[in-house]
């Protein structure tokens, strides 16, 4: 049996956020192609990087307000939320709370939105509660469970109830434990490798760095510049200015390609590889970066 929650207020705000943020990206990257390379263009395109972050977020949280149900059978309660399943065993709810109004010790923070009440809270009479709700803590309907409690803000509380009764009265077909049930990438072993996460967040960094200083930099340097030296030290290839963003690009795909590879070997459990590949993207830029240093200075 499916039942559905109290309509999240602010979902539909959700969407017209994601379509906003888009459009002012397309804007900003109509701009920074019709402007003279500079420092300016660089920050906009840095906004245009960090908006991405805020697009994802926004997205799933939107994507979860809509999607988010409750679904009840003769073992668990499944709570739906985008991607996800948490699954609460019915042989584990120790009682069910209606309008208990309790109050979280914390109030929601700017990445809860839209549908600020699907959070974790914790609540000074209840301890820990997973929120799967639309509606605020002192609202919702709470299942309390030994491991933590689970709120849920269903559209007919009555019929959820009755609906809970009845196939708690059937009994428990097959042991179930709770648990949360994601997708594969989200629980890659990567994600809590802080060596591995060191190694491509120190290559985006060193990107970033080559591309803002040459941005910053690029009106100020003259129209041509020596591109390439002869044995002897000797400037042997004049060419404009634009070329020194071939060793940023360089970089930036030694960063990508080895990206790639060393997710590939790290999901085949050679670590040790796909470390030498991020770290060898790393060795790269640093050759790509004293060199664009050096031409700059001409």
């Amino acid at each position: 049996m499916s039942v559905r929650p109290l309509s999240c207020r602010d979902r539909w705000y959700g969407v017209f956020a994601i379509l906003g943020l888009v459009a002012l990206d397309v804007w900003i990257v109509s701009r920074i192609l019709g402007r003279p390379v500079d420092g300016l263009s660089f920050l906009l395109g840095l906004w245009v990087l960090a908006s991405l972050l805020a697009l994802a977020s926004i997205a799933y949280r939107t994507f979860g307000a809509f999607t988010l149900e409750y679904w009840i059978d003769r073992d668990a309660v499944t709570l739906v939320w985008g991607p996800t399943r948490q699954i609460v065993p019915i042989a584990r709810i120790e009682r069910i709370l209606v309008g208990a109004g309790f109050l979280p010790t914390h109030g929601s923070r700017p990445w809860h939105w839209p549908c600020r009440d699907r959070r974790r809270v914790v609540s000074a009479g209840l301890g820990v509660v997973n929120a799967y709700a639309t509606r605020p803590l002192a609202e919702q309907l709470i299942l309390v469970t030994p491991e933590e409690s689970f709120g849920l803000s269903p559209a007919d509380p009555e019929a959820f109830l009755a609906a809970l009764q009845t196939r708690y009265a059937l009994g428990v077909a097959r042991p179930l434990r709770a648990e949360l049930h994601q997708p594969p990438l989200w629980t890659w072993p990567l994600w809590r490798d802080r060596t591995a996460l060191f190694l491509i967040g120190a290559g985006l960094l060193g990107l970033l760095v080559m591309f803002g200083v040459l941005c910053f930099r690029f009106p100020g340097l003259s129209l041509d510049l020596p591109l390439h030296f002869d044995v002897n030290g000797i400037p042997d290839r004049i060419a404009p200015k634009a070329g020194l963003f071939a060793l940023p690009v360089i970089g930036l795909l030694a960063w990508g390609f080895n990206l790639v590879a060393g997710i590939w070997r790290y999901r085949r459990v050679q670590r040790q590889g796909a470390y030498l590949l991020w770290g060898g993207a790393l060795g790269v830029q640093l050759i790509a970066g004293l060199a664009l240093f050096n031409l700059m200075r001409w």
